[in-house]
């Protein structure tokens, strides 16, 4: 098959290629066997597909949007019906020939519909929502702020990930803006996610422990997870580090109980020696459920890797400023990092120093279809161990 981006106009955007196609090379890219689909949303009058070709390589298409309507996707990639609704439902695009017209995330309880396209009042005022479906409108609330007043709404898509949705816009906002960060603030942001990672870990590890009635590893988890905490406050003023990192660098500098308090957490998590816990807790469990089993390995190791690459940080820490003033007013950028249950991608545009367009990519959108299905392929009693280990939570792509 022919590259469907061959002959394409390119487009700015730092940290991906990105082209503009036509309706005919925007179904080629969609049928491409050799791309591999990540993501979709929209923009003014256009819709982007993000992707990642055979070397793992960011790319971007890019399609207008004509009377309200765009060429579906999800007929060659089923994974990208999920994002055509939630497209239908916050812009108000109707992907043709979609697999699934079904809403995603508005159940008739907006007090406008397609609130990031044109916002149409209902014909009728809904009751108050009472049933947990009210729209957050996090995007909504980014534009047309600059990216620094925006960062505390990335801050608070994710309270697990508030650290790595943070980092991910703050480097989609630098390569908009074509902003360097000073060395000590990128070590600084490097802890405060490997911290929030060993915690994650922890709680998910926590979650199994629950789900499985398990309750002294339950217990026992629960502590050290406030053990992360505390030290977390003690390094960064915040048990959760919200608000730390910004476009730019950071605003949170380690704190001078910083270092003792890492030290203490390290030897807190060894007396504890989890993984003899977690063998002798529900050791037989796991390896009746190989892919929660493998979940529990890789948090055990996180958490190892997290306290030591910690240490290491802390030792290694440069001098100087934690913070760059100046920014570019116009771009375009993707920025990325790593948080507790996956990988986290953010997508902005500039505009005179302001958001004029904004996307979030939390690991649930990758991982939620997947937790389902597994989950459905298990007995009865294991289901709700599996969805722990996933731990997939809605508010990170109700958006």
């Amino acid at each position: 098959m022919s590259d469907p981006f061959a002959g394409a106009f390119a487009m700015p955007c730092a940290g991906a290629a990105r082209y503009l196609l036509n309706d005919e090379g925007w179904r080629a890219m969609a049928a491409a066997p050799g791309l591999r689909f990540v993501a979709m949303w929209a923009d003014e009058s256009a819709v982007i597909a993000l992707l990642r070709d055979a070397a793992g390589a960011k790319l971007m298409a890019t399609v207008a949007v004509e009377q309200g309507f765009f060429p579906g996707v999800s007929p060659w990639r089923p994974e990208a019906a999920e994002f055509e609704r939630m497209i239908r439902d916050l812009w108000g695009y109707n992907a043709v020939g979609g697999i699934d017209g079904r809403p995603l995330l508005d159940f008739g309880q907006w007090r406008l519909a397609h609130p990031l396209g044109r916002p149409v009042a209902p014909f009728a005022a809904p009751e108050p929502a009472t049933s947990g479906f009210a729209h957050k409108g996090t995007l909504a609330l980014m534009r047309g702020k600059p990216p620094r007043v925006a960062a505390r709404f990335a801050a608070r898509v994710d309270g697990g990930a508030t650290v790595a949705h943070s980092i991910a816009f703050a480097r989609a906002a630098e390569a908009a803006g074509r902003s360097r960060v000073p060395p000590r603030a990128e070590q600084l942001r490097e802890m405060m996610m490997r911290l929030e990672a060993v915690g994650g870990a922890l709680e998910c590890i926590g979650r199994v422990a629950v789900a499985a009635e398990a309750a002294l590893l339950g217990g026992r988890v629960a502590v050290l997870r406030e053990a992360v905490a505390r030290t977390a406050a003690a390094a960064f003023g915040h048990r959760l580090m919200m608000d730390a990192v910004v476009p730019g660098g950071v605003v949170a500098d380690l704190l001078a109980d910083g270092p003792g308090a890492l030290l203490w957490l390290r030897r807190s998590v060894a007396a504890a020696d989890l993984p003899a816990l977690l063998e002798a807790s529900l050791g037989r469990r796991l390896r009746d459920l190989p892919a929660v089993g493998a979940r529990m390995a890789l948090a055990l190791e996180t958490v190892a890797a997290g306290l030591e690459g910690l240490g290491m940080l802390v030792e290694q820490l440069e001098d100087g400023p934690v913070i760059q003033a100046a920014m570019a007013v116009a771009g375009e950028g993707i920025g990325e990092a790593t948080g507790p249950s996956g990988d986290i991608l953010h997508w902005l545009r500039l505009e005179g120093g302001q958001i004029a367009g904004v996307f979030m990519l939390d690991p649930g959108w990758v991982q939620a279809g997947a937790a389902a299905a597994e989950a459905a392929a298990a007995d009865a009693s294991d289901a709700e161990i599996v969805l722990a280990a996933h731990g997939i939570l809605a508010s990170g792509m109700e958006l």
